[in-house]
């Protein structure tokens, strides 16, 4: 916990928020136009991420879904270019297949899809209504059995790349759109093993084994468990561990969330942490109007998009403007679509999925 109370905390980011003329109401046509600009152009300082293009394009994407802005702003010839561009992303030859994140390796010995970039772009497919017809489905789920490890977690790209629970998270979201659960795809009892060692005695979950607790790997594991339907069986957290990961991430807001002890709060945890608690039937125990009002002196009053932090002079970027439009979503704001907690996409775009027969 931070040392501050959270009045005392509040006031200071409301002082920030008058320094700056940030105004206490949700920002729409601002952030239509700041997802808008991210779609037309790749901004200068996202250089770095060439390699993630796919997963920039989702949060802009997804975050215009939830705004419900998607039919009004994409022609039918618009969409079709996007899901086109996706497609031209995916490899069914080589030892990884599925979606690479663009085509800045494109021909040499880094040109392999990974499980990230598969995710993003089958949400991103599902999002603009595409059928998932040219997706090679058999490839994808045979890549996603390889990349277990002994341990039970998952490589990203293949062997000896990152493995952590982000991984595992897109390993089974991945299973869950295309229908691979029944197909024995994921080995269950070693990632059970694996995601009981990453518990950890305060109650929250780490990347890994050993690993500290953290906002974003706890939501990786719970959302994980509720996608495959394992959450509420006890083969893998008892009562007793929900009940601690419950008080762990209650725990970690002060206004808004953070993920880890004694960090401050970040526009971002107030998705993961958030949609964490709703997976947890528990969403109702934090304290809503503070963490409304932390995300509304987040927004950038010129550019529109959220920051990191209410912090005069930061600017806004795309994976914080794409989660803290999650998390309003998750607060019920009337001016958006709901989410869908687990698998982190509008409802919408869940129940288009839900549809498909492959």
């Amino acid at each position: 916990m931070c040392d501050v109370s959270t009045e005392e905390q509040l006031l200071e980011y409301a002082k920030k928020a008058a320094e700056t003329g940030v105004p206490l109401k949700f920002e729409y046509k601002k952030h239509i136009g700041f997802l808008i600009r991210h779609l037309n152009v790749f901004p200068e300082p996202y250089n770095t991420l060439e390699t993630s293009r796919n997963t920039i394009f989702l949060f802009a994407i997804s975050a215009l879904d939830l705004l419900g802005e998607l039919d009004n702003l994409l022609t039918p010839e618009r969409r079709q270019g996007y899901i086109d561009w996706i497609y031209d992303l995916q490899l069914t030859n080589g030892n990884v297949c599925g979606f690479r994140g663009s085509h800045s390796c494109e021909g040499s010995e880094y040109d392999e899809a990974n499980l990230a970039q598969t995710y993003s772009a089958l949400l991103s497919l599902a999002i603009l209504g595409d059928d998932l017809k040219r997706v090679d489905r058999k490839a994808i789920l045979k890549t996603v059995k390889e990349s277990q490890r002994d341990n039970g977690c998952f490589w990203s790209q293949g062997v000896g790349s990152e493995s952590d629970m982000r991984f595992v998270f897109c390993a089974v979201a991945i299973c869950k759109i295309l229908d691979g659960e029944k197909e024995d795809i994921i080995d269950w009892e070693r990632l059970s093993l694996f995601l009981k060692k990453s518990l950890n005695i305060d109650g929250g979950i780490g990347q890994a084994p050993g690993d500290e607790s953290h906002g974003g790997s706890t939501f990786c594991a719970v959302a994980s468990l509720a996608l495959a339907n394992r959450l509420w069986t006890e083969e893998v957290l008892s009562r007793r561990d929900i009940d601690r990961l419950i008080r762990w991430a209650i725990q970690k807001q002060n206004v808004g969330f953070h993920g880890r002890a004694h960090k401050p709060d970040d526009s971002c945890y107030a998705f993961w942490i958030g949609a964490t608690l709703k997976i947890l039937n528990a969403y109702h125990l934090i304290s809503k109007p503070h963490l409304r009002e932390f995300l509304m002196i987040s927004q950038h009053m010129h550019i529109g998009g959220f920051c990191k932090y209410p912090e005069p002079g930061g600017y806004s970027d795309i994976l914080h403007t794409y989660f803290s439009i999650a998390a309003l979503s998750l607060l019920g704001e009337p001016a958006l679509n709901p989410v869908h907690p687990s698998l982190n996409v509008s409802m919408r775009a869940a129940d288009h999925i839900a549809r498909i027969r492959f």
